[in-house]
């Protein structure tokens, strides 16, 4: 198929209106009041010092703290190790609800076990790359999830993580090994990082989120693959847009409602196919976390395929979010 045989449509941003210049002030803020701190415009808790409140660690948790369902659909990936076997090498504590972003609220194991699955993946495909891992980066790394597990299972060299929140950052400082670098950083795209240097790099919920600069920080992210290396980034895609229709009148689904907050028409919207595009919802013009974003399969091959050789788009592998798995170029 020719280039020009191919519809491009333009970008599409929805975004919450700015009061106009000389309207009063409305009781609510939240979208127009420029934080007191410059740097939580591009960041989060640069100066939090509050302590951790940290649960023990995977293997001493009780058996009800694990999810079967998600066990179940990583069975398979164990291969010849135990569960217990993966439990006893990882003997770093669990953060608490509110260092892991309120997932698996009752189920903090089914936390560990996600991570351990992504893991396991992503080692997976270094083997069938014949890719020795020898530098990885999370970014986007949150309080470890998943770099723990770099850790504790495997023998990585240097782990790098990335993230905006600095208390998550100060939990890794706090709690994992020497070999993790993390680093604060921040929504300008810029990664400290030497060239060619990272065999495997994940973008978990990170460019789901990404409104402005998304091609710096694709050119970031290609400068520092290493020529064999390849990443694993997750994206809102037509799968995502098709399952948010069940989602519609689901109270407790937070995207789904949040970008019905921002655009009523939402739900007409969901009812009819996703534009073959990439689409902002931007809730706010203050702070790192303003939008949801999505990504068409054309676009990511349009787009991102300038910057890496785009090998698959795996729907629905990250609860709703669509796994892209990319090569270096």
């Amino acid at each position: 198929m020719n280039r020009e045989d191919v519809t491009v449509e333009p970008p599409i941003v929805i975004r919450a209106k700015s009061p106009e210049p000389d309207s009063k002030p409305t009781a609510d803020l939240s979208t127009t009041q420029r934080p007191v701190a410059w740097e939580d415009d591009i960041s989060m808790n640069a100066l939090d010092e509050l302590p951790f409140e940290n649960l023990p660690s995977p293997g001493k948790l009780p058996k009800e703290a694990f999810g079967d369902e998600l066990y179940q659909s990583i069975s398979e990936l164990l291969e010849t190790n135990s569960l217990d076997q993966w439990l006893d090498r990882d003997t770093f504590p669990i953060p608490s609800l509110q260092d892991r972003e309120g997932y698996y609220p009752e189920r903090p194991g089914t936390w560990w076990l996600s991570g351990l699955r992504d893991y396991i993946q992503i080692m997976n495909t270094a083997k069938r790359r014949r890719t020795k891992v020898r530098s990885y980066l999370d970014m986007g790394c949150s309080t470890g999830r998943l770099i723990r597990h770099f850790c504790a299972q495997g023998e990585v060299d240097e782990v790098w993580g990335s993230d905006i929140n600095e208390r998550s950052i100060r939990w890794l400082q706090d709690h994992l090994p020497q070999n993790v670098k993390p680093f604060t950083s921040t929504t300008i795209p810029t990664l400290p990082i030497p060239d060619k240097s990272v065999d495997a790099v994940s973008a978990y919920s990170v460019f789901t989120h990404i409104d402005a600069f998304e091609s710096a920080w694709l050119a970031e992210l290609a400068r520092v693959i290493a020529a064999r290396g390849f990443a694993y980034v997750t994206v809102h895609n037509e799968d995502t847009w098709v399952g948010l229709r069940d989602e519609i009148d689901n109270p407790e689904n937070r995207l789904v409602q949040s970008m019905i907050r921002l655009d009523p028409e939402t739900p007409d919207k969901l009812r009819k196919d996703m534009p073959n595009t990439r689409i902002v919802y931007r809730m706010t013009d203050l702070g790192p976390y303003r939008s949801q974003v999505f990504h068409s399969n054309d676009y990511i091959h349009r787009v991102w395929g300038r910057y890496f050789n785009v090998s698959r788009i795996l729907p629905r592998s990250h609860a709703l979010q669509a796994l892209v798995v990319l090569f270096a170029k």
